[in-house]
């Protein structure tokens, strides 16, 4: 007994000191470079945000926060490994509607929403559909009427992204089909488009805006109105109901300690208010949009919810 006594006086012993080094690192941190994965290719709308929210931080941390593209899988293999790995704050992830919310869903993954700390949201972005600027197609409603007529192809990023997603939930309101020719990014989409492999693309202004305003790929339809964009209508006009918002976040592995979470709110907050950053993000057609706490995680899983009940009706 007295022996058993003495290995519980050791256990509890190590746990105090465990809980007590883990409570100190979390004051300290951050005490060394911070390493955010984006899962996805450079020079898409996630990277971008990303970067400048990188930039921005490292200037109130005090510490460098490196950006790493860990692209593959659709998002799939970046996002796993952040969910794999240490809960210190050190290793992050850009979250968003893809690699978060949908590609969990329509797809086997190691990870879901549930594997990881919501942190913060940075900004959102708006949805639309593009065709190369030499297309035949000069309105939204000359692409459906052709798009019905016979095939047309549209690059996304996977399969299973937020990307193809949305697309397929605006061409089934709208009546038409089109055939998916996926790259990696956004980017990697945009400049097949502007090469003349593809009819049209899918994208977000971060990837699609100098294309656009250098006159090399034309934008027919938004789901938001945009004052950089004038004349060009939403998926209203044409009856077609949805936000189709694309957004873009950090997240950390699940277990996080709630100091550190508390530490990148603060930072990130302070750094998103600044008129330098938000005149950045809007440079690059990003709307800044930042949300925390539990009103801004109830939605994160309502939206997940939704795409799993949709994704359970395209496998009947």
């Amino acid at each position: 007994m007295k022996h058993l006594r003495l290995s519980v006086l050791a256990l509890s012993t190590a746990v105090a000191a465990l809980i007590a080094t883990s409570t100190a690192a979390a004051a300290e941190y951050p005490a060394k470079p911070i390493n955010v994965i984006v899962p996805w290719g450079a020079g898409g709308d996630s990277d971008l945000t990303t970067r400048l929210w990188a930039d921005a931080m490292e200037q109130e941390l005090g510490k460098p926060v490196v950006v790493i593209n860990k692209a593959g899988g659709g998002g799939v293999i970046g996002t796993t490994f952040v969910a794999n790995s240490k809960k210190d704050g050190y290793t992050l992830v850009n979250a968003g509607l893809s690699n978060v919310q949908v590609t969990p869903n329509f797809s086997k993954t190691p990870y879901d929403i549930d594997s990881f700390e919501p942190v913060v949201k940075l900004s959102s972005v708006p949805f639309g559909i593009l065709v190369p600027a030499n297309s035949p197609y000069k309105t939204f409603q000359e692409f459906i009427d052709a798009a019905k007529a016979g095939t047309l192809t549209q690059g996304s990023w996977g399969a299973a992204s937020s990307g193809t997603v949305l697309a397929s939930i605006v061409a089934d309101q709208a009546g038409y089909t089109v055939k998916y020719v996926h790259g990696n990014t956004t980017a990697e989409s945009m400049v097949d488009l502007i090469g003349g492999h593809i009819d049209s693309a899918v994208s977000f202004p971060p990837a699609f805006g100098p294309h656009v305003k250098s006159g090399r790929a034309r934008l027919l339809v938004l789901n938001q109105a945009m004052d950089e964009y004038p004349g060009v209508p939403t998926f209203a006009d044409f009856g077609i109901k949805g936000s189709f918002e694309g957004w873009s976040g950090i997240y950390a592995p699940k277990g996080t300690p709630k100091e550190v979470i508390d530490t990148l709110i603060a930072a990130s907050t302070k750094a998103m208010a600044k008129p330098d950053v938000q005149a950045a993000y809007a440079n690059i057609g990003a709307n800044v949009d930042v949300r925390s706490g539990d009103a801004w995680i109830r939605e994160t899983r309502e939206t997940y919810d939704l795409m799993k009940d949709a994704a359970a009706k395209m496998k009947q």
